[in-house]
């Protein structure tokens, strides 16, 4: 399983970009004896809405039989936040 490297901006199957804050532990839910790790992260655009999931869904391959990405959240490195 790939990293998810904090800092990084990721674009979703949708098209849109996100930025990851942080790999949260989530005091709720136990996996092996662990907490679940949560992924932080926010909206890049206009409008900044900060979001969370699990980290096993957010690096889950992309299952579309159209897929132009190979996982639903793909690491980029030429995004420009023009908001920064």
């Amino acid at each position: 399983m790939r990293d998810i490297i904090v800092g990084k901006t990721y674009r979703h199957v949708s098209g849109n970009y996100y930025r990851v804050i942080c790999i949260a532990n989530d005091s709720t839910t136990m996996k092996d004896g662990q907490p679940e790790q949560i992924v932080v992260y926010e909206s890049l655009g206009p409008k900044r809405t900060v979001w969370t999931r699990p980290y096993d869904l957010f690096n889950a391959l992309n299952t579309e039989e159209d897929a132009v990405q190979k996982y639903r959240f793909e690491q980029i490195d030429d995004y420009i936040d023009m908001e920064d």
